[in-house]
C-alpha cells in the first residue's frame, strides 16, 4: 500500500464553511469514517471549537441543498441529508448521506471513479486548509486523478499533493485532536505554550488563571481533566495493543 496526501488551500470568500473556520481557528472538523461507491457517499464527521462558531457553521455544514465536498465552480447535483447525531455547546457529530453524485468534484468522489473502491480515508479541516489522506494499493496511479481535480477548481481554491510510499500512523494514532473537549483543549494548548510543561515549569497555575482571565480553580480543573482523560485513553490503547509501549 500507499499514502497519499491531498491538501486544499481556501482564499477568504471561496468557500461559505471555509470562511467560517478561518474567522474560528480553533475549530476542528475529522472524518471519523468514509464510504464511496460509484453513486453514492456517506461520511461521519466530528466537529468541535467555540459555541458562538459552532452555531455560526451549522446553518452552513447542515444545509441539504449545499455541498460540502465539491471543490468546482459549476452546479453539485449531489442530494445530500444531514442529520446531526450529538449536539453540545462544543461538539457535534453529523452523519452525511450523498447520492446522485456524478457531477460531484470532491475528493473521495473522484477517487472511486479513477481508482475503483478498497481506497482508505482519512481527513481533517481546519482554518484555510482540507486535508485528506488516501491509502491506495501500491500500483495505483494518481497522476489522472491529481490533474481532474486541479483542473475542476473554482477560483480561490489551491491543491497540492504529497507522495508517501510509507503509510504512516494509520490506525495507531492514540488520540484525535478532535476528541479532546474543547475547553480541555484550549487549556492544554496555552499551558504548554506559555511553558507550564516544561522542566522547570515556566508558569503556575495561578500565573496562568491570572493571563487568562478565569480562576485558577477553573485552569486547574481543565487541566487535570484533560490529563486524566488522555492518560485513561493511552492506557486503552496500550491494553489494545494499539500503540507500543516497549520504547522500541
Amino acid at each position: 500500500m500507499q499514502e497519499f496526501v491531498f491538501t486544499v488551500t481556501y482564499d477568504k470568500g471561496s468557500d461559505p464553511i471555509a470562511d467560517v473556520l478561518i474567522a474560528y481557528p480553533d475549530i476542528v472538523m475529522t472524518l471519523l469514517d468514509c464510504s464511496v461507491t460509484e453513486d453514492s457517499v456517506w461520511f461521519l464527521n466530528r466537529i468541535t471549537g467555540p459555541a458562538a462558531a459552532l452555531e455560526r457553521l451549522d446553518d452552513i455544514f447542515l444545509d441539504p441543498t449545499h455541498c460540502n465536498e465539491c471543490l468546482s465552480a459549476e452546479l453539485c447535483d449531489t442530494q445530500w441529508t444531514y442529520e446531526l447525531l450529538s449536539s453540545g455547546e462544543n461538539s457535534r457529530t453529523v452523519y452525511s448521506y450523498g447520492t446522485d453524485g456524478e457531477d460531484c468534484h470532491s475528493i473521495p468522489g473522484l477517487g472511486v471513479t479513477h481508482l475503483g473502491d478498497g481506497l482508505v480515508h482519512d481527513a481533517e479541516r481546519r482554518g484555510d486548509q482540507y486535508r485528506w489522506r488516501i491509502l491506495v494499493p501500491e500500483d495505483a496511479e494518481l497522476g489522472d486523478l491529481y490533474d481532474t481535480i486541479h483542473s475542476g477548481l473554482r477560483d480561490g481554491l489551491r491543491l497540492s499533493l504529497d507522495h508517501l510510499k510509507e503509510p504512516t500512523r494509520w490506525g495507531d494514532t492514540v488520540v484525535s485532536l478532535a476528541d479532546v473537549p474543547y475547553e480541555q483543549r484550549t487549556m492544554l494548548r496555552e499551558a504548554v505554550e506559555r511553558g507550564y510543561y516544561e522542566t522547570p515549569r515556566g508558569i503556575t497555575t495561578q500565573e496562568l488563571a491570572d493571563e487568562l482571565d478565569i480562576p485558577q480553580s477553573t485552569v486547574q480543573y481543565r487541566l487535570s481533566r484533560a490529563e486524566a482523560w488522555l492518560a485513561t485513553e493511552f492506557a486503552s490503547e496500550v491494553a489494545w495493543g494499539r500503540v507500543d509501549d516497549t520504547g522500541t
